[in-house]
């Protein structure tokens, strides 16, 4: 379950890499609880991080270190959101290589566009859990991630 003013936040963030050579791939991490078999994402974070036209990457440290300030407010690391240059929003060799640290049921989000695609379940956004050892893609991915309307009628 993720708010929609945290949805909206990443979207923000992910647009905002860029370079004097363009757009760049960018990352943030979302923050929350876990109850039961839900997962509950209540803030985005958004690390220093090395990125390029092809590339992001946070260090080990910035992980740390995120970790550690979380946990200090209640809350864990439990997801990685990215980006993509184009509408391919499976995991790469590359994004299963990278994501640091990963744990059993840790999810990670890859967003099309640089961001510019939504991100929501409806569409823009691939969502991608561990699981035995391996990344695997979740779907159908509606069951999986709720985005909670910030007004509720």
């Amino acid at each position: 379950m993720v708010p929609e003013t945290v949805a909206a936040s990443t979207g923000k963030a992910l647009r905002g890499f860029s370079g004097p050579d363009g757009r760049h791939e960018g990352l943030v991490l979302w923050l929350g609880r876990r109850s039961g078999d839900d997962t509950l994402i209540l803030a985005a974070v958004v690390p220093e991080a090395d990125h390029g036209r092809g590339f992001v990457r946070i260090h080990h440290g910035t992980v740390g270190s995120t970790s550690r300030a979380a946990r200090r407010v209640g809350l864990s690391a439990l997801a990685q959101v990215h980006s993509h240059p184009g509408s391919d929003t499976r995991h790469s060799d590359g994004d299963d290589r990278m994501v640091l640290l990963p744990y059993e049921g840790m999810f990670s989000l890859v967003v099309g566009r640089y961001g510019d695609e939504p991100v929501d379940p409806q569409g823009g956004v691939g969502l991608h859990q561990y699981q035995d050892g391996h990344w695997v893609q979740v779907l159908p991915m509606e069951e999986a991630f709720v985005l909670i309307p910030a007004v509720l009628a």
